[in-house]
């Protein structure tokens, strides 16, 4: 466009031409303009609409998830893991099955199988996630790439509470579960997910930390 506009204004400066030859001139530059911000306005709204669309994807996916979660629906859950699952630190067994934490070493990584996944489905998806993700303020997260659930009491004599948030950067969704048995005691268990090029949700792996 540059190299355009400046053969134009060459000829604009030349004394050879008159002023109707100047106004075409100016016509010219301003027809090569228009035409040339038309292609790139064009280009804008159709990057703006594919991340408008791109954005709206994974939100659709995430609204299944929840659904999935807060209605402990196992088969429909499926759809959001790729088995088996290479947990880091073996985790994942260790919120599945408390008694094998001492039998399961961190560094070997014991793959969790979909039969493990219909094993442990509701040790690892639990009442207190199921009824924390159904109340997430679903309009902050998508809003700001995070929200969390008002801290509720599932079992007696804890709290519990659900953050989630959505790291655009590096396509990776994280819902941590908060777990309050005393003020000086928590548990937080993070479900780790990525979205995929296709825009669609898939189960990482699980992590717990306490304080």
């Amino acid at each position: 466009m540059l190299a355009g506009i400046t053969f134009v204004l060459l000829f604009f400066n030349s004394a050879k031409y008159n002023n109707l030859k100047k106004s075409l001139f100016i016509f010219y530059i301003l027809i090569f303009l228009s035409c040339n911000n038309s292609k790139e306005n064009k280009a804008d709204k159709e990057t703006t609409t594919q991340l408008n669309n791109n954005n709206q994807n994974w939100k659709d996916s995430f609204l299944e998830l929840q659904k999935a979660i807060a209605t402990g629906d196992s088969e429909a859950l499926k759809s959001f893991f790729e088995f088996p699952i290479q947990n880091k630190g073996n985790e994942i067994w260790y919120y599945a099955d408390s008694r094998l934490v001492t039998e399961i070493k961190p560094k070997d990584i014991k793959p969790f199988t979909e039969a493990d996944f219909d094993l442990y489905f509701n040790s690892i998806f639990s009442i207190d996630l199921r009824r924390t993700i159904s109340k997430l303020d679903i309009e902050s997260f998508f809003k700001n790439n995070k929200g969390s659930s008002p801290e509720i009491e599932v079992v007696e004599n804890t709290k519990s509470k659900l953050e989630a948030r959505f790291d655009n950067k590096k396509n990776k969704l994280t819902l941590s579960l908060i777990t309050t048995v005393r003020p000086d005691l928590a548990l937080t268990t993070h479900f780790e997910f990525e979205i995929t090029a296709s825009q669609k949700i898939k189960f990482l792996q699980l992590h717990v930390e306490d304080f």
